[in-house]
C-alpha cells in the first residue's frame, strides 16, 4: 500500500571540483524536470563551497532521489541533515526554488549565532529557520508571468517555479 504522507528531507554536501557555476544551473535545469514527474518540490541553496538543499515528497521518491544524490560526483560527503514527515509542503510552487541571495542566509546566521555558513552544524532549530526562510524568500527582480506559468529554465529566472 503506497503512503499519501509528505516528507521532509534536507541534506548537506561539499561541491567537488567538478561543480562550477554552470554547473549549478545544469542542476537546476534537470532537478525542475525530474522532481515533477517524482512529485517533489524543495529548494537548494549554495555557498561557501557547500550545498543545502530541502526535498518534500513521497518516502519512495525521496529515496529514489537520495540515491541518486549519492552518485552524483559534484559533490561528496552527503550528510542527511532532516528526515520527518510533515503535514504539509514548504515549497508546494517550487520544482526547486534556488535561493542566490546570500542576505537570506546572512539573516539566519545573525539569529543562530553562527559566524559562517557551514551547513553540517547546523542544528534543528537552524534548519527550521533555514527552511522557513528560503519558503518566504522571494527574490523582487524577477518578474513572473501573468498568468504565472510553468517554468523550466534556470536560465528565464533565477527560480525555477514549478
Amino acid at each position: 500500500m503506497m503512503s499519501s504522507h509528505i516528507y521532509r528531507f534536507c541534506y548537506a554536501s561539499t561541491a567537488t571540483e567538478k561543480c562550477t557555476s554552470l554547473q549549478i544551473g545544469s542542476i537546476l535545469q534537470s532537478a525542475c524536470q525530474r522532481n515533477v514527474e517524482l512529485g517533489i518540490t524543495g529548494a537548494l541553496f549554495f555557498g561557501n563551497g557547500y550545498f543545502l538543499q530541502f526535498l518534500e515528497g513521497g518516502r519512495g521518491s525521496i529515496n529514489s532521489l537520495y540515491h541518486r544524490l549519492l552518485r552524483d560526483d559534484r559533490h561528496t560527503n552527503l550528510q542527511i541533515l532532516e528526515f520527518k514527515p510533515v503535514s504539509g509542503r514548504y515549497f508546494e510552487e517550487w520544482s526547486m526554488k534556488y535561493i542566490h541571495f546570500p542576505y537570506v542566509i546572512e539573516k539566519i546566521l545573525r539569529e543562530t549565532g553562527l559566524e559562517e555558513f557551514d551547513p553540517y552544524v547546523l542544528d534543528s532549530y537552524a534548519i527550521d529557520s533555514m527552511a522557513e526562510a528560503f519558503r518566504n524568500h522571494f527574490d523582487p527582480e524577477i518578474t513572473l508571468p501573468e498568468p504565472p506559468s510553468r517554468r523550466s529554465s534556470f536560465f528565464e529566472f533565477f527560480s525555477v517555479k514549478g
